[in-house]
């Protein structure tokens, strides 16, 4: 007489249909249960944790008036002065209706790294909301001779300014200093926003 095999068997069948049933319904009843106050809590705790991330950011850091500054992670920023150069050159003279401004800066570097300062990478301006650029002629005026270029080692201080030429009836000047291009880090943006008197 030939025995079946045991997975031939009925009874093996209905067990295992009774185990895909059971497992089966289960899984539905998981999908469909309602939050529960406590699943709620945990959600909301958790958005509340990432809104808090988020503000944790890095804030805009704003300097507004001449001898104040800020410090970051890797350095220090200062606005020395903002000063209208007149020329005593003839060959180094604004446009008619314009004026030389220029925007003395201080950088003291706090990190442990050696950096290298450049005007033409680091620094954006604008006036009166329309993006200028610095006019490297006027570095030629009395004052206004040494440049925001250079070597900075650590612990070391750089400066120097930046001279636009602008409308004499401008009403603010905003120069935005991306320290990120320096240190690749976090430091961050310093925004300088200097009003004319």
């Amino acid at each position: 007489m030939n025995k079946k095999p045991w997975y031939k068997k009925w009874w093996v069948w209905l067990i295992i249909i009774f185990v895909v049933g059971v497992f089966g319904s289960n899984m539905q009843d998981d999908e469909a249960k309602p939050v529960t106050a406590e699943a709620k809590k945990t959600s909301s705790t958790s958005t509340t944790d990432k809104k808090e991330a988020v503000k944790e950011e890095p804030k805009e850091l704003a300097i507004t008036e001449i001898g104040t500054g800020i410090q970051t992670k890797n350095f220090k920023v200062s606005v020395e002065s903002l000063t209208k150069p007149k020329s005593d050159n003839m060959f180094v003279n604004p446009e008619e209706g314009n004026e030389f401004v220029s925007v003395g800066l201080l950088i003291e570097n706090i990190s442990e790294k050696d950096y290298t300062i450049s005007s033409m990478i680091m620094f954006d301006a604008y006036q009166d909301g329309f993006s200028i650029n610095e006019d490297i002629t006027g570095h030629a005026l009395k004052g206004s001779e040494k440049t925001m270029d250079g070597a900075l080692a650590a612990g070391k201080k750089i400066r120097g300014t930046l001279v636009y030429q602008v409308p004499k009836d401008w009403k603010e000047l905003e120069v935005n200093v991306d320290l990120t291009k320096l240190s690749f880090s976090n430091d961050g943006e310093v925004k300088i926003v200097l009003p004319n008197k």
